[in-house]
């Protein structure tokens, strides 16, 4: 991987600038806080998108921007690729928006986490990479800011190891070693459970031996109350085939019986019926001759005479009274006509002027007006005495035919009255008749029904023992059934005690089927145990020994090389011990790290660091950024002398594009391109 050029829009410092990076050495210069560390960060957000606890957006985007990007152009096994990643502001937050990657001239917009993806498949980085947040790798073989070139030197031995683990992906050993732990403990927990399920599996066994025994001592006990119910069934069916030859007789007898109890029925009926028809005659013979009697006191009127005249009446009366609706109308007319008299007179008398004319009104002509309407009044009262002559002749009139009415009403009735009496006592009549006739008749049927009953007595008493011996073959029946139901019972409650034996047995079955089951996967379970104890996991901790010793030889040799280049000093000396700490010796003694100089810690910080790019390249062969090296302020406390190896090691590093930032104007004679970045009024710039 070789990197070509970087754009760079609202970027920290940055507004708007691009850069152009040659293959060979190349270094960063300028002064410190003018930009160069940004370059650098750029890179790898353009590569690995914003970085959780390392490289945040809100470092990335330059105050006060709504909105940034970094493109940056690289070559990987001479394809040409340009990847952008945009920042945009979202109030107090600052997030990534989708971007784009060109491959070769294909261009391809995409997520945040679909170019992480592409981009690790590109330079041979490991898949697990894009759900995690640090790309170890990278850190440790292209890039690493200065202020962690010495932190790992200074971590714990155990924190560490588990870095080196991560970085040449040997921690796997270490989780399977942690799995495999899990798994055994759980392997414990499932052997002790299997155990507990197995423990009591013979006295199951015991248990179904029991049940099986005691069914087949029931089956012996069956057959014997299968024999007994067989002979049982035998005689009942005997028994009642014996009954059954009772039946004809039986029915015979019934029959008769039924026959002398309803003609015996229908004679005391019959008689019953008699006696009521003797009281229903004499009843009617006393009302016969009471209607009779009062029937011969009465004359014969004409009905349809008084009908007539009863006609003739009502005309009468309704012609009177409507004479005398006339009457009182001209009665209230005439009164009417007097009370206007005297209201003229009234208002007459009171006048002075005419309200029409408006002229007044003298003595003379209200009295004229008063003669006129006393006259009027007069003749008017005159024709009221009349008319209340003639109203009250109508009123006597109307009250004599009203009377004589009422009396033809009576006579009407009376006549009514006696016509209901006659057919009342021909009715009377007619039913005696009948009944008389009835009677005799019912007197007939009775002798006939008492001649029948005589044959039929005669007939029962021929048949005095059948009920008798149909009563003792009935009992005889029952008395087997009895024993039989009683068989059956017994039977019953045997099958279902077996029934139930069977079920018990059944489930002890399966319990055994499961136990023994158990029993097995138990034996599975332990040779598993016992081959992950002795076996595999000695086979782990082997490998992954193996693994750590190469590393840890060739880290080691690596180590004391670059150191060596660094400082030539032969009474200072390093080595790696087993947890990959350096191991500082001055003059046979060994000293901590803490002791050395300014310059010296940075050689050890610097020869660790080299060491490590080399062996991780070497041990991971997919990777494809083996061709770029980026040293990030390396000589932090070098002395002159010291800087002039910064040459050698150039030299020594045989990589295609280093990337070098530093402030010493010293190391520029050691490089073959140089890129300055000036900073004024906090905007960076790069200077050709």
């Amino acid at each position: 991987m070789l990197l070509n050029s970087l754009k760079l829009k609202n970027i920290r410092s940055y507004k708007d600038e691009e850069m152009i990076f040659p293959e060979g050495s190349i270094m960063l210069s300028g002064d410190i806080g003018s930009g160069k560390t940004t370059i650098l960060l750029a890179v790898e957000f353009a590569l690995f998108g914003i970085i959780r606890g390392q490289l945040s957006g809100g470092s990335l985007l330059r105050h006060g921007k709504s909105e940034g990007f970094v493109e940056l152009n690289f070559s990987v096994e001479k394809k040409n690729i340009t990847i952008r990643r945009s920042l945009r502001r979202n109030g107090k937050n600052i997030t990534q928006d989708s971007g784009y990657i060109i491959i070769d001239g294909t261009k391809q917009d995409l997520t945040p986490l679909e170019l992480k993806s592409k981009i690790l498949k590109l330079i041979g980085y490991p898949d697990e990479l894009v759900t995690k947040s640090k790309s170890l790798i990278y850190r440790y073989t292209v890039y690493t800011p200065q202020e962690e070139m010495k932190q790992i030197l200074f971590e714990k031995q155990d924190e560490r190891l588990d870095i080196l683990r991560r970085i040449f992906d040997i921690d796997k050993y270490k989780r399977i070693k942690e799995n495999m732990m899990l798994y055994l403990k759980e392997l414990k927990t499932t052997i002790s459970a299997l155990e507990a399920k197995t423990e009591d599996l013979e006295t199951k066994k015991k248990e179904l031996l029991d049940y099986n025994e005691k069914v087949l001592k029931i089956d012996k006990e069956l057959k014997v109350f299968e024999k007994t119910i067989f002979e049982l069934k035998k005689e009942f069916e005997y028994k009642d085939k014996q009954l059954k030859s009772f039946d004809e007789n039986i029915k015979e007898f019934n029959s008769l019986k039924n026959q002398f109890d309803i003609k015996n029925n229908d004679v005391k009926n019959k008689k019953r019926i008699i006696s009521n028809y003797e009281q229903e005659i004499n009843d009617l013979k006393a009302r016969i001759e009471s209607l009779e009697k009062e029937l011969s006191d009465k004359k014969d009127l004409d009905a349809e005479k008084l009908r007539l005249e009863k006609k003739s009446l009502e005309e009468k009366t309704a012609s009177l009274e409507e004479n005398l609706d006339k009457i009182k109308d001209r009665e209230s007319t005439f009164k009417a006509k007097n009370s206007s008299s005297d209201e003229i007179i009234e208002k007459i008398s009171s006048l002075d002027i005419c309200p029409v004319c408006e002229q007044r009104v003298d003595a003379e002509y209200k009295k004229q007006i008063h003669v006129r309407e006393h006259k009027k009044v007069s003749d008017v009262n005159t024709q009221l005495e009349k008319l209340k002559e003639l109203k009250e002749k109508r009123i006597k009139e109307i009250f004599e035919l009203k009377s004589n009415l009422k009396n033809l009403d009576s006579s009407l009735r009376t006549i009514e009255i006696n016509l209901l009496k006659k057919k009342q006592l021909s009715d009377n009549n007619a039913r005696k008749s009948k009944l008389e006739k009835d009677q005799e008749a019912a007197k007939h049927e009775i002798k006939t029904l008492e001649e029948g009953l005589i044959v039929l007595e005669k007939k029962l008493k021929e048949q005095p023992n059948i009920l008798k011996k149909q009563s003792d073959a009935k009992e005889a029946l029952e008395k087997v059934r009895g024993e039989l139901k009683s068989e059956e019972i017994k039977q019953a409650e045997l099958n279902r005690e077996r029934k139930t034996l069977e079920l018990f047995s059944v489930r002890i079955k399966e319990e055994i089927d499961k136990k023994e089951e158990s029993r097995k996967q138990l034996s599975r379970v332990r040779e598993a145990q016992n081959w992950l104890l002795k076996y595999l996991l000695n086979i782990i901790y082997l490998m992954e020994k193996q693994i750590m010793l190469r590393i840890h030889q060739e880290f080691n040799e690596y180590f004391q090389e670059w150191f060596n280049t660094l400082i030539e000093d032969e009474n200072l000396n390093v080595r790696l011990d087993e947890t990959f700490t350096p191991i500082i010796e001055q003059n046979g003694y060994e000293t901590y790290i803490e002791n050395l100089s300014g310059g010296e810690r940075t050689s050890v910080a610097l020869a660790y660091r080299l060491a490590l790019n080399k062996v991780i390249n070497d041990f991971i062969s997919t990777i494809k950024t083996k061709d770029l090296l980026i040293l990030d302020e390396p000589t932090d406390g070098f002395s002159g002398e010291q800087l002039d190896k910064i040459r050698d090691v150039l030299e020594k590093l045989l990589i295609k594009q280093i990337i070098l930032v530093s402030h010493e104007p010293k190391l520029e004679s050691y490089v073959e391109h140089i890129i300055r970045v000036h900073k004024e009024e906090h905007v960076s710039k790069v200077i050709a």
